[in-house]
């Protein structure tokens, strides 16, 4: 078997097929044009590179609502929002079809790698997603896109899928959420970085539909609580994802529930 942080830091981590890419197409965005290009990094991410490091760095994670599918990069909430900012370098690790787990890893591994952000945004994607590494070291994305609850979570038919549907239940799905927020939590305290969360889109309503089950508190001084910020009816050119209007609608919402919390650190903000 691999060595596990080798493990981490290839198979998981890094988007071996995209590194140092110009795409057309990604995801479920299957349209070959040159409207939408994903100008993708060294590690295969829809990012500045990581040697574009500056004196104030901003890091956001999460699923294809982060990466953008569909939309241009000068659009996409993360863009909309460091630009509300007015300061700071973006380095935008958002990856389709991820895990809460996915994420708490990728906040580590930019930490253990002496790569500290000063503010980190994190968009949690549905809980009912799970990382499956097989014996040989490979990794696959298991679990779903909807949520929870509803009957059409799963991506494929084989038997880590079908096995998973089995095994999952929305209070297990609340664990694992807990277990990757307490984690970056912990790391964001130990390392003094700030962390703002908020949930993608309808994965909200599931969230606050299991809330009075949870047995940890989420800090309401940095959550944003998205409300209806997502429910406009203009889709991304994939029409699955939330298009143009939505990201900037929401990179504006964020920005107001942020910007008197970021002066403390020391921030110019354009007005």
């Amino acid at each position: 078997m691999k060595d596990v942080d080798l493990i981490l830091s290839n198979d998981i981590f890094v988007n071996k097929s995209y590194t140092n890419k110009k795409l057309k197409t990604l995801a479920t965005d299957v349209f070959n044009d040159d409207s939408i290009i994903y100008d993708m990094n060294e590690h295969g991410y829809r990012s500045n590179s990581l040697k574009d490091k500056s004196d104030f760095n901003i890091l956001t994670l999460g699923c294809s609502w982060t990466m953008g599918i569909g939309v241009k990069n000068e659009s996409i909430w993360p863009t909309q929002l460091v630009n509300r900012i007015g300061k700071g370098t973006l380095f935008n690790y958002g990856n389709y079809g991820v895990s809460t787990s996915f994420i708490a890893k990728t906040f580590y591994k930019f930490v253990s790698s002496q790569f500290t952000p000063d503010v980190t945004f994190i968009m949690w994607p549905g809980f009912s997603r799970r990382d499956y590494v097989k014996e040989d070291g490979s990794f696959k994305k298991v679990g779903g896109f909807r949520p929870a609850h509803s009957n059409d979570i799963v991506w494929n038919n084989d038997d880590e899928d079908l096995m998973f549907i089995q095994l999952r239940n929305d209070y297990q799905d609340l664990m694992i959420f807990w277990e990757a927020y307490t984690l970056v939590e912990t790391i964001a305290k130990l390392y003094d970085i700030k962390v703002y969360h908020t949930i993608a889109g309808y994965y909200y309503d599931v969230f606050k539909e299991l809330q009075p089950y949870l047995k940890f508190t989420i800090n309401p001084n940095t959550f944003f609580e998205p409300n209806d910020c997502y429910k406009n009816d203009a889709l991304a050119r994939d029409c699955e994802h939330p298009g143009k209007n939505w990201h900037i609608q929401f990179a504006n919402s964020f920005y107001e529930f942020i910007k008197d919390k970021l002066n403390k650190i020391d921030i110019t903000f354009k007005f």
